[in-house]
């Protein structure tokens, strides 16, 4: 598997789906492909969704390396998993034995510099679905400095959110904020961050990639629709990197089991060893957590 892509907690998605050969499962964020095609290789089949054209054109690279064959061992469909129950039932994935949801950018994505997910200089896009009209650089320069503010404070739980906004507003007047690397600078040069091993810009960009691709909406809509695709003791694994995507999927399992619908296997949620974080950075803030389907 090229380095390029390292999927996060991959040992631990593999044990809790508990992959067993030519059972089904569905992957419902591609990616890198690390963890779909890992479990084509443990015997699973899978089908995995994904709005990023990059992505799926990369992956179908691998499994045409691997020999893996698209459309019997993996099925590559380019859409938003809001739509997951729709396109598992019209391809056949029903009842599935495992659904995986690895919210947030991939390793690939943070690769390209030209889709502004880094803060290598790129263009402000943050778009995943390069169809979407409204891109991170729209927000910054067209929101008001109050709605920077609210946008910051509740996507990003962003304390100095009110004091960026205003230095963004600021630079505007001079000119368009239009890419990446303009903007982590400018808001590294706009407060003092203590821990140095995160950007002072990441809060900014996490807000603005979830406000540009609806995100949290998605989440909330995806997870009863991923249940109902499960068989009896079926179980959907959902890695999450911030405390409001994690939010949304503790309460949203508190919620199933408290309907009858199965039980949260994860009490707690399942973070990577030391060793893997020294490995994949991107490790450090995922957490994972598991709902088994009753019989």
């Amino acid at each position: 598997m090229n380095n390029y892509h390292i999927p996060v907690l991959l040992q631990e998605v593999l044990h809790y789906l508990n992959i067993k050969p030519g059972e089904l499962y569905v992957d419902c964020t591609l990616g890198g492909g690390g963890h779909a095609l890992s479990i084509v290789r443990s015997g699973g089949k899978v089908l995995a969704l994904d709005v990023d054209t990059d992505a799926i054109l990369y992956v179908r690279k691998l499994i045409e390396k691997e020999k893996i064959h698209d459309g019997e061992e993996i099925t590559i469909v380019q859409d938003n998993f809001s739509n997951v129950k729709k396109i598992a039932k019209e391809k056949g994935f029903f009842p599935v034995s495992g659904v995986l949801m690895d919210i947030g950018v991939s390793s690939y994505q943070l690769g390209e510099s030209k889709r502004g997910f880094s803060f290598v200089d790129g263009p402000l896009d943050m778009r995943m679905d390069q169809s979407l009209s409204v891109q991170a650089k729209d927000l910054v320069n067209g929101l008001t400095e109050k709605e920077l503010t609210f946008l910051f404070e509740k996507l990003g739980e962003e304390r100095f959110a009110k004091k960026i906004a205003k230095v963004i507003v600021e630079r505007r007047k001079d000119h368009q904020i239009e890419s990446t690397g303009e903007l982590a600078e400018l808001v590294k040069e706009s407060v003092f961050r203590s821990d140095h091993d995160i950007h002072p810009a990441t809060r900014i960009f996490q807000a603005l990639r979830i406000a540009v691709n609806d995100e949290l909406h998605i989440l909330e809509d995806s997870l009863p629709q991923a249940v109902s695709l499960l068989k009896p003791h079926g179980r959907l694994v959902v890695i999450s990197f911030h405390s409001l995507e994690d939010r949304i999927v503790k309460r949203a399992f508190e919620q199933f089991e408290k309907e009858g619908k199965g039980k949260v296997i994860t009490k707690k949620p399942i973070q990577a060893s030391e060793k893997e974080v020294l490995s994949n950075r991107r490790a450090r803030s995922a957490k994972l957590r598991v709902f088994e389907k009753k019989e």
